[in-house]
């Protein structure tokens, strides 16, 4: 019996212990971003005609000729429209000829005054005839030149208002034309930016970038045009207008919606932005032993844990400024540092981006 319960000990003291599973540390982590990206902040666009102008006829007349429709491409001096002008021509050639009858009175006259033959006044009205028949005759003309209405720039007919041969007032709207080779980008930017906004201290060399809508992120960038000093009705906000030569890729119209992205940095005079990074006071530690201060970097990959000496600045309202020993994108601790080993294996508890 003796033998039997040595036996038996000598077996249970024989089985190999249960290995003590490893502890992975949940740990809140920060994910590292430049200080420019944040401070880009995002305005909603709408993009607008650099150029536009409701065209209209200064006479009133019937339509004969109306050669344009809506989205047709038109150069400068191009013809859009012209009226009835045969009652204008019949005109023009009535005054034509008493303008010369006028005109040879006159000459006459002044000959037979040369001679002594005619009084002055007599000559006083074959002037004054003369030059009231010069003044209607160029009325005339320029009502004739009336009735043809041009492009006054290059543009593209945005809208027709009117159809061919329909009578029309004058200074009634026919059409809309717009320029279509640049592009107004207006936004509503609130007071508390523009109350910052110093202009000795705005950047005169940086241009915001603009997305469109269904265009695959693509960025173009834009200059500043003009902004309103009188608030918009109902907001707290003012308008102010970017410009940029329409894409060439892409089409774009005028009451399209856009994305302004704008570098507050370059606008407020903070200064270059270059490779720092605001991170959370938390995710910063000193190390005693080498006097450095490190952040702990997490390695997605193995799961684990490393630190990393960086370089700090000033202290913000948003955190700690890193001005080197970061990269974009990094993963860092943001809380519990001191409980952190070389290699340790860690879970993701929650990720924050830099705001």
């Amino acid at each position: 019996m003796t033998a039997t319960v040595s036996l038996s000990l000598l077996t249970a003291c024989s089985q190999p212990a249960e290995e003590q599973t490893s502890v992975v540390r949940p740990v809140k982590l920060f994910e590292v971003v430049n200080r420019q990206a944040q401070n880009l902040r995002e305005f909603p666009a709408i993009v607008a005609a650099s150029e536009e102008a409701s065209l209209s006829f200064r006479i009133p007349g019937e339509l004969l000729q109306f050669p344009v429709s809506s989205a047709m491409i038109v150069e400068e001096g191009q013809l859009l429209a012209k009226l009835d002008d045969r009652d204008i021509k019949n005109e023009v050639v009535a005054l034509q000829a008493d303008f010369d009858l006028a005109a040879s009175d006159f000459r006459r006259i002044q000959s037979l005054l040369e001679k002594q033959m005619v009084s002055q006044s007599d000559f006083d009205n074959a002037n004054t005839r003369l030059k009231a028949s010069r003044v209607n005759l160029q009325l005339a003309k320029d009502r004739l030149g009336d009735t043809v209405l041009t492009a006054p720039f290059a543009g593209r007919i945005a809208q027709t208002l009117v159809e061919n041969y329909q009578s029309v007032q004058a200074q009634q709207p026919v059409m809309i034309l717009q320029d279509h080779q640049t592009l107004d980008i207006s936004v509503q930017v609130p007071e508390s930016i523009l109350t910052q906004v110093q202009e000795d201290r705005v950047d005169p060399s940086y241009q915001p970038v603009v997305t469109f809508a269904g265009n695959n992120g693509t960025e173009y960038k834009v200059s500043y045009k003009e902004h309103a000093t009188r608030v918009t009705p109902g907001t707290q906000s003012y308008e102010v207008i970017f410009s940029m030569p329409a894409p060439e890729t892409f089409t774009v119209y005028p009451g399209m919606g856009a994305t302004l992205a704008i570098d507050m940095t370059r606008i407020l005079g903070n200064g270059n932005p270059g490779s720092e990074y605001i991170v959370p006071m938390t995710a910063v530690l000193k190390n005693n032993a080498s006097g450095q201060y490190q952040v702990w970097v997490y390695n997605p990959d193995t799961g684990t844990v490393t630190p990393k000496a960086v370089t700090v600045g000033r202290i913000t309202q948003s955190g700690i400024t890193v001005t080197s020993g970061l990269e974009d994108g990094a993963q860092i601790v943001s809380a519990g540092l001191s409980r952190l080993r070389i290699g340790m294996e860690v879970k993701p508890l929650e990720r924050e981006r830099g705001v």
